[in-house]
């Protein structure tokens, strides 16, 4: 297992979690939030990854996290050549109806909705505000996406409610 502290270009804090797989176009990451916490995934878009460093097996959160990256129930992703291919990675958090967080160029601005179409170059989220309320569709180019977060607790609170009405 490595755990790694990723920097994404423009953003001021670094991003720690472990590496669970690494194509041409994206990374993918199990999210360290804080302390032993581990929160969701996360594809980093590798052209807005500004470094990456592993940290060392014998501290003790490597250890912790280590055992904890081994328990049942922890979400996973297992779509072969996804990670080389935007397109395809889009495609197939379209067809899962999964609630994706799009960080783009501002590091404290995510949008959050279900991407529902996806073209050659671009992909349409249908977006909700912080309330729940349904702000329609955005087209976002693949080349503006700096990571994607799935399967994170707020996300998957909300997606509990979403499909809840």
């Amino acid at each position: 297992m490595k755990l790694v502290e990723q920097k994404i270009k423009r953003y001021k804090e670094p991003v720690t979690g472990i590496l669970l797989e690494e194509g041409a176009q994206w990374s993918l990451i199990r999210v360290n939030v804080v302390d032993y916490v581990l929160d969701g995934l996360q594809f980093t878009n590798r052209d807005y990854l500004a470094g990456q460093r592993e940290i060392e097996e014998n501290t003790l959160r490597h250890k912790i996290l280590s055992i904890k990256n081994e328990a049942p129930g922890l979400p996973v992703f297992d779509e072969p050549g996804a990670l080389d291919d935007s397109n395809l990675l889009y495609t197939r958090l379209q067809e899962s109806g999964t609630l994706v967080a799009v960080g783009r160029h501002h590091e404290d601005s995510i949008l959050v909705g279900k991407i529902v179409k996806v073209s050659a170059k671009s992909f349409g989220l249908d977006t909700y505000d912080t309330d729940l309320q349904n702000c329609g569709v955005d087209t976002i180019e693949f080349s503006k996406v700096r990571y994607l977060q799935i399967h994170s607790d707020y996300l998957d609170s909300l997606s509990l409610f979403v499909d809840s009405q």
